[in-house]
């Protein structure tokens, strides 16, 4: 089952250049993207309503979409415009019709009722082309289903093992310490303190080791938008582990979304950066090499645990307090799954990892 009123990342804005027809797959149904002459993007089923063909192998003409393979021309909003030698057009002869909005450097496709499209709900992230940010951005393609990769990004305490030589460098805390996660709409947000963390690279300016205060938002389907702030050591004791208030002396930026193509494949996209003033291009391809490091390690057991789960699908997984966010998203996914895409009241109490 998929939940099909949400908004889901269909890709880069860049990736879809001018005069280009694009073809993916969300929650297993068949799209077709492509541009109009203004640069609006028009996502349409990719499926001639013929003889099913896909409109993704079609010729672009002016706004329209022509199926190359009998000849059927579809507008942007669906409708057959045109059946060579065939004067009549019946009301039936349509594709459907996607909303899609751009928005931080992606195009979101809302796969559900269009009247409860709501573009207000698509969460902010950081445009790839925006002056004030130097950000990296890739993807991955995963076999695996999108909730294993969502749990990989729920749990962080995989750093200090999974990624023991990269992000999780010298730091066992990630695996020490819980966070306070508390309920968000569609979502969770993470926070946490990690103390006396040793500095890396143009960091060591500041001291061998800093404070890093580490919060994340993650949002139905697999949105993490996560803000790492790096401090002076003392400055999470003078907080006392509440969110800081001063500025920090580094902020990095990682923005991600996972999207579910198949109950078997996934797509994962990715961002990490600073503010331009803050680090340089050389800098920042430093930063990200680490970052595809990492996230290729991610990749590497998360297919290979998918292979087990499939060998016994029924086997029950031995939960522990390192679980508390995958569990609670998890419960929030069966909520939308129940009830159309329409989450539950949301929790006024801070949901505490013990």
């Amino acid at each position: 089952m998929w939940v099909r009123n949400a908004w889901y990342v269909a890709g880069w804005s860049h990736e879809l250049e001018p005069g280009r027809i694009l073809a993916r797959v969300i929650i297993d149904q068949p799209l077709a993207l492509y541009r109009k002459t203004d640069g609006q993007v028009v996502v349409l089923e990719d499926r001639c309503c013929h003889r099913f063909a896909p409109l993704s192998m079609g010729r672009l003409e002016h706004d329209d979409l022509r199926c190359m393979y009998h000849g059927l021309k579809f507008a942007p909003d669906g409708r057959c415009v045109e059946i060579p030698g065939q004067k009549l057009i019946p009301q039936s002869a349509f594709v459907r019709r996607y909303p899609a909005i751009e928005r931080g450097g992606w195009m979101w496709i809302w796969m559900g009722d269009e009247a409860l499209a709501d573009p207000a709900s698509i969460p902010d992230s950081i445009r790839l082309d925006d002056p004030a940010y130097c950000m990296r951005s890739g993807q991955l393609d995963y076999a695996a289903h999108y909730l294993l990769i969502d749990d990989n990004l729920l749990d962080l305490s995989h750093l200090s093992f999974a990624h023991e030589k990269t992000l999780g460098l010298d730091m066992p805390q990630w695996a020490d310490e819980r966070p306070r996660i508390s309920a968000l709409e569609r979502g969770l947000r993470v926070q946490r303190w990690l103390r006396n963390q040793p500095s890396r690279s143009f960091m060591r300016r500041w001291g061998e080791v800093l404070d890093l205060w580490n919060s994340y938002d993650f949002l139905f389907p697999g949105i993490f938008l996560l803000r790492t702030a790096f401090y002076p050591v003392g400055t999470a004791e003078r907080c006392k582990g509440a969110v800081p208030s001063e500025p920090p002396l580094f902020l990095r930026y990682d923005d991600q979304a996972v999207t579910p193509i198949t109950s078997r494949t996934s797509r994962y996209f990715y961002a990490a950066g600073a503010r331009s003033a803050d680090i340089d291009e050389d800098r920042v391809g430093r930063l990200f090499a680490v970052v595809e490091a990492a996230f290729n390690e991610d990749k590497m057991i998360i297919e290979a645990q998918q292979k087990l789960i499939d060998m016994d699908p029924g086997r029950r997984m031995l939960p522990t307090s390192l679980d508390a966010g995958p569990t609670q998203f998890r419960k929030l996914v069966q909520t939308l799954l129940e009830h159309d895409g329409q989450p539950g009241p949301v929790a006024n109490a801070t949901a505490q990892a013990s």
